[in-house]
């Protein structure tokens, strides 16, 4: 094991190639294996300093306790010369024989490449697979129009007249590069512990649904499939498949491709409660014929067309005959055949350090007029990262391209005292949109004194000093968080706004019997401490747990700090082996509280039912939500959802941003409006691109010290925003 985030080497200049080229060429790629015997390997990881610097890419496996195999291939050309090659392999401890090192400096020597910020030029040299043509390009002529084969009218059905969700001036080519903060426990598409940010993003750039939801408008728009039909009463849904659809190996994709998803997702092995829930509410799906799916509806559920339409399909032929246990180890670190415009291969795969998605050569779409200006990147790069301030440092440095600003104290105080941000180099922005806000705080474990008792839980609440903390240590930048849909129509207005008050917090803790305090100042009932652990991953946010913990301990609440990382803590969350976690949760455009506090996965490990939440309204109203077709009657229901929810004190709440901020380096391309109205940040990976005439005047102002035009502050692209 060694550490991936060494300190950053004072000497680096990540500027001094600047027409280095990571991405891979294919005309030039050989693998070799030689064994030698040493005592001690120092890869100084995120030290991707002579990693990218020189070319060379290093994927270890030990074979003894003291014999490795390095498999060196050549990712990229353009090393400078023999003595920074030597002195950075030396540094590293890894000697080579000359006969190697000089096969690799002949080999990458003087060879011209385009690079990251010469994008046009090497679009399609940079993707590295083969492509594989489908069978039948136009559709099996074995398969009658009529059941969706060539000749198909769609007449009765419902499509879109496809349109560009790009922007059409997005020019392809290049890479991206940011960070992600510790190596995934997997980067599985299902199953249990599968439901991560990085493995959404993966989900969504590397397979596709039958439909999608136009991210403006949240209109139904193809994808897999050209045409729908619902039936009058909801209760059954078909879909026509596109016949051009093919997976990456070539295989075309059909009808059984869905059900086999469908299936999967029902497998009990696949320890996936909440895809049962979800999916379970519709009957099997009937493959009418290679191109024609259709699905009924066990209850009148207005959800059950956006859940089947917009789950993942996955190939037949690799998951149709292996249970859910199965997938779980063998897909752990392995995709499936993709359908989408991206995918990882095994090579991108570098434990602990990285993970790299690479735009296909054969992406069955890529042509459509729905694709146009999306997916511009060659490469997206994600370095892993465990320290947020050197996260932040490499951002700063350029060794990072894009760059989630977590900290109100980086974007107010130290930001503006960067010399590349004053020069309109480094970008720092807000952008606002109509993305739903998540819910951070802490998750109380309601299934176990005692936090079983809503008193103490509404306390704990009380001893947050929210509005001091954001002015204090956040800059202003947040705002308390008062309901479990923050800043959205769906918030009860009628929510009580309950704010830092350590007298009603002790009245309510010696309601619930917490009245004696023994020797060390912490209360004391039936001869049990009033002791709590909070569990956290995050560094950055411990001034706000020891705030916490002081406050707390002046009420004679004794507060535990127990910082894991991100995989144990997730782990213990889905097993329940927590009192008090800090968490932070996605939104969701559409709600769906079922899924976090139905009773029926209260006591159900494996789902995201955290705190143990039960309440028989809140079951009634998630019966009455799936049967509510207005969005005003939804709204309402949700509203009295969360006005029970609130006053449960599930959660010690904490805040929300009304904004998305960033830091990228000033190359990039983007629509006018940022991102698109629902989406979040990690649009940027599908929206953007490489602007040559961007990324070639911040080089020539770099290497001359002039500025360039600093952008926008904010961004408000969208009427709700403004």
């Amino acid at each position: 094991d060694f550490d991936p985030d060494p300190d950053p080497d004072p000497d680096f200049d990540p500027d001094f190639d600047p027409d280095f080229n990571p991405d891979f060429d294919p005309d030039f790629d050989f693998d070799f294996d030689f064994d030698f015997d040493f005592d001690f390997v120092d890869l100084r990881a995120v030290s991707c300093d002579w990693l990218q610097g020189s070319g060379i890419w290093l994927e270890l496996t030990r074979d003894s306790p003291a014999r490795f195999a390095v498999r060196l291939a050549l990712l990229a050309l353009g090393m400078r010369g023999t003595g920074t090659m030597r002195n950075d392999l030396l540094q590293s401890r890894i000697w080579l024989s000359a006969t190697v090192a000089m096969l690799l400096l002949a080999s990458g020597c003087g060879r011209e490449e385009a690079t990251d910020t010469d994008p046009s030029d090497h679009t399609a040299q940079a993707r590295s697979q083969d492509v594989v043509q489908p069978e039948f390009p136009d559709g099996d002529p074995s398969v009658p129009p009529e059941l969706g084969g060539p000749g198909f009218t769609g007449e009765g059905w419902e499509t879109v007249e496809p349109y560009a969700l790009g922007d059409p001036k997005a020019v392809p080519g290049g890479a991206i590069t940011t960070n992600i903060p510790e190596w995934p426990g997997n980067i599985r598409m299902a199953g249990t512990a599968y439901n991560t940010w990085l493995n959404y993003l993966i989900r969504d750039l590397c397979y596709q649904s039958l439909l999608s939801l136009d991210p403006n408008t949240l209109e139904y728009i193809p994808v897999l499939a050209t045409h729908w039909r619902v039936s009058e009463d909801q209760m059954k849904f078909e879909y026509r498949i596109d016949p051009r659809a093919h997976w990456s190996d070539g295989k075309p994709i059909t009808a059984e491709d869905v059900v086999a998803s469908w299936r999967m997702r029902m497998d009990e092995t696949l320890q996936d409660p909440s895809a049962i829930l979800v999916y379970g509410k519709l009957n099997e799906p009937v493959a009418r014929s290679k191109y024609i799916v259709e699905v009924t509806a066990k209850d009148r559920n207005w959800r059950n067309f956006l859940y089947f339409s917009g789950m993942s399909v996955f190939p037949a032929h690799e998951i149709a005959d292996i249970p859910g246990s199965e997938y779980l180890d063998r897909y752990n670190y392995k995709l499936t055949a993709v359908s989408g415009p991206y995918t990882i291969e095994e090579r991108d795969i570098v434990k602990p350090t990285s993970i790299t998605l690479t735009r296909r050569s054969n992406f069955w779409a890529q042509d459509q007029k729905w694709n146009e200006g999306l997916y511009n990147f060659d490469k997206i790069r994600f370095l892993v990262v465990r320290d947020d301030n050197l996260a932040y440092e490499m951002a700063c440095k350029g060794q990072l391209d894009f760059f989630l600003i977590q900290r109100g104290e980086w974007w107010a105080k130290s930001l503006p005292e960067v010399e590349a941000v004053q020069k309109g180099w480094l970008v720092r922005q807000k952008i606002y949109n109509d993305a739903p806000n998540g819910v951070s705080g802490f998750a109380l474990n309601m299934r176990q004194p005692p936090l079983d008792d809503v008193r103490v839980r509404k306390a704990l609440q009380h001893l947050y000093a929210r509005e001091e903390l954001i002015r204090t240590l956040a800059f202003g930048e947040y705002t308390p968080t008062d309901s479990f849909w923050p800043g959205s129509e769906y918030a009860n207005p009628e929510n009580e706004q309950v704010r830092f008050d350590p007298e009603q917090a002790v009245k309510l803790l010696a309601e619930a019997g917490w009245t004696e305090r023994g020797p060390d100042g912490v209360l004391v009932k039936d001869g049990s401490r009033l002791s709590l652990t909070i569990t956290y991953y995050n560094e950055g946010f411990e001034k706000y747990l020891t705030s916490y913990k002081e406050a707390c301990s002046l009420a004679g609440v004794e507060i535990n700090l127990d910082r894991s990382n991100r995989e144990t803590m997730w782990t213990n969350m889905m097993e329940r082996k927590f009192q008090m976690v800090m968490i932070n949760w996605g939104g969701l455009v559409f709600p769906n509280p079922e899924t976090s506090f139905h009773s029926t996965l209260a006591e159900v490990n494996d789902n995201n039912n955290l705190t143990g939440f039960k309440d028989p309204r809140v079951d009634e109203l998630c019966a009455a939500y799936d049967v509510a077709f207005s969005q005003e009657e939804r709204r309402a229901i949700i509203r009295e959802i969360d006005s029970i929810i609130y006053k449960s004190f599930p959660y010690v709440l904490a805040w929300y941003q009304p904004c998305q901020r960033v830091l990228y380096w000033n190359k990039f391309g983007m629509p006018e409006f940022g991102f698109w109205r629902t989406t979040e940040y990690e649009n940027a990976f599908s929206l953007w691109w490489i602007d040559p005439a961007k990324a070639t005047a911040l080089k020539d102002a770099r290497k001359s010290g002039s500025a360039l035009e600093v952008p926008p502050l904010e961004i408000h692209g969208w009427s709700k925003a403004q």
